[in-house]
């Protein structure tokens, strides 16, 4: 099984013409693969990438106060890319 049918959206294989859905029911079961899947990434590249440079790299100004403030707070750099990429808008993005 492929990384993106463990996380619930199967390449090429909406579920509806529209798209895969936005809301949470349709989602939430790979909630913890995804986290597992940032954390892996993020160790990989922590030490090559400035995680509040990647907030706005990748987000700009759709990153929301909480979301930056995570990124902030976070108690090393592997944390804090996990926590942007478990973000809200980046996972909406």
């Amino acid at each position: 099984m492929t990384g993106q049918a463990l996380l619930g959206e199967p390449l090429w294989r909406p579920p509806a013409p529209n798209g895969f859905s936005d809301y949470e029911a349709a989602w939430i079961d790979g909630l913890a693969e995804r986290a597992d899947v940032a954390s892996n990434f993020a160790g990989r590249v922590a030490d090559r990438l400035d995680p509040k440079a990647l907030v706005d790299e990748a987000l700009g100004p759709l990153a929301s106060p909480q979301t930056r403030e995570a990124v902030n707070r976070a108690g090393s750099r592997a944390q804090a890319i996990a926590l942007l990429l478990m973000s809200p808008e980046f996972l909406r993005r």
